[in-house]
């Protein structure tokens, strides 16, 4: 992430340099606008291209995929599907009322799980955080062949559905 950045500095700095040199060359010449509005325009000019160069972003850069490679074939997972995986294991505890997944990824393409669950206000959260950590690494030793890492769970809060009025 921090080399794309430099990397995008650098090109840009680049861009505006040589269309400041452009611009300057020129203004020798007659031109009646001043110098301030010209040097705004090779500005402008100068975003518009560093832009069009980088292709902007595309629709699915947010939706990751892992591979996972085998003898003869390698199969690719979407992050949306490793976060339904992780749902419906949680879907199994009836003491999870709400959640939220985040998922990372290791250099070696392990999955590191940050869930964010609400739970029922009866809830043991020793034997409910067991049980999730048991139930994911169930769903994904039996899909995947043991991709996840780590999971770290964070309690948010308990919520009664009866209460609710």
């Amino acid at each position: 992430m921090i080399r794309r950045g430099l990397s995008l500095l650098i090109m840009f700095i680049v861009v505006v340099v040589s269309f400041l040199e452009t611009m300057l060359w020129l203004l020798k010449a007659e031109i009646s606008v001043s110098r301030e509005i010209m040097t705004l325009g090779i500005f402008i000019i100068s975003l518009l291209g560093l832009f069009i160069l980088t292709g902007g972003r595309k629709k699915k850069d947010h939706e990751r995929n892992i591979f996972i490679k085998e003898d003869k074939d390698s199969i690719l997972i979407s992050e949306g599907a490793i976060k339904q995986l992780v749902e419906n294991s949680l879907l199994k505890i009836n003491s999870v009322r709400d959640n939220k997944i985040f998922i990372k990824y290791t250099k070696e393409n392990k999955i590191n799980l940050k869930l964010e669950l609400i739970l029922a206000p009866d809830s043991n959260i020793m034997n409910v955080t067991n049980l999730v950590e048991k139930n994911i690494h169930e769903a994904f030793d039996r899909i995947l062949g043991e991709k996840v890492e780590n999971i770290q769970i964070t309690i948010k809060g308990f919520n009664d559905p009866a209460k609710k009025a």
